[in-house]
């Protein structure tokens, strides 16, 4: 029983340690994109380097393709719940 709960335990560690990776690879990409930096900043930033750097255009998602990855990922949590229980 004891071993059980080690277990359960560690597994919700892991869930929590995953989330907390998962926020932190999208505020290293989100930083990458140049999302967090104000415009001004980018190019005072690109005037000190010396390079005239694009600023790519964030990409849109169709509806459909957003119901696709709503339906995909509600698969996972379903999958990934019914393994818990």
């Amino acid at each position: 029983m004891a071993f059980n709960d080690l277990i359960r335990g560690l597994k919700q560690t892991e869930q929590h340690l995953m989330k907390q990776l998962e926020s932190i690879r999208g505020a290293i990409s989100s930083l990458k994109m140049g999302n967090s930096v104000s415009p001004s900043m980018r190019r005072r930033s690109n005037a000190k380097i010396g390079t005239q750097t694009g600023v790519r255009k964030r990409r849109r998602l169709s509806a459909k393709a957003r119901a696709a990855i709503s339906r995909a990922q509600k698969l996972r949590w379903a999958k990934q719940k019914a393994a818990q229980r």
